[in-house]
């Protein structure tokens, strides 16, 4: 399968389009995850979603990326309605368009940090072991997950993300399990990774100090956006305690 076989359309890679979308859960659909939401995300943002546990922030990032299905609604990246992907193209955008980065960091434990990188490594894009560079960790390439802090892990993780140069980097709780110092580290990072401009960068979390380095704050509560604010001089990170 070629690199894009989903034949997107070029004038609208730089944003995607959440269209009514609801999340129904339970036999008898009676737990509403997300609750006839719309927004949009452009290239460039460093976008934070804020909510409380169960506010539906987790199920809006796995929708975007593929990892979960919507029950009512579109979403649109490139011109494309992912939600209508036949399952062979619909992982194929998952693989080649999005990056995750879990709180976790969702490491295999018996591989190195360099063979979890070359998991996600495409044809034609970043090595695995610049992607480790990339995040100050080409030292670590043959340490195991245990043998390396928490925040190594993330970083690993986040590697793993960027060897892909994916177009919308999704980022649940990344900094959940790190203490405040590292926590700004990895934030500074991700930030540090859309310099060009060219990504879809999300942050959902819990923590609203984050959301003061953003550069659009959208707020989420009982499955539906609430608050939806572009900051026009956010906070260096330096200036804020997590």
């Amino acid at each position: 399968m070629k690199k894009h076989e989903l034949i997107f359309d070029e004038r609208y890679v730089g944003s995607v389009a959440v269209n009514h979308v609801s999340k129904f859960y339970g036999e008898d659909m009676e737990v509403k995850a997300l609750d006839n939401l719309s927004l949009q995300l452009f290239t460039g943002q460093f976008v934070v979603i804020l909510g409380a546990s169960g506010s539906g922030k987790s199920t809006l990032l796995n929708v975007i990326g593929g990892m979960d299905t919507v029950s009512a609604g579109e979403i649109n990246f490139a011109g494309v309605d992912i939600t209508q992907l036949p399952d062979k193209v619909y992982a194929q955008y998952r693989r080649e368009v999005v990056g995750f980065i879990f709180q976790f960091y969702n490491l295999m434990p018996n591989l190195t940090a360099l063979e979890n990188v070359e998991l996600a490594e495409l044809p034609g894009e970043m090595l695995a072991i610049d992607a480790l560079k990339a995040v100050g960790l080409e030292d670590k390439a043959d340490n195991f997950p245990s043998e390396l802090s928490g925040g190594e892990q993330q970083r690993v993780a986040i590697a793993r993300a960027l060897v892909k140069n994916p177009k919308i980097l999704l980022c649940d709780e990344p900094t959940g399990a790190l203490d405040s110092k590292t926590g700004k580290k990895i934030i500074k990072l991700l930030m540090d990774m859309n310099k060009d401009k060219d990504k879809i960068i999300v942050v959902v979390t819990h923590n609203s100090a984050i959301a003061e380095v953003a550069d659009r704050v959208l707020k989420i509560s009982d499955g539906k956006i609430v608050s939806d604010v572009t900051q026009k001089f956010p906070k260096d990170i330096k200036d804020i305690e997590l």
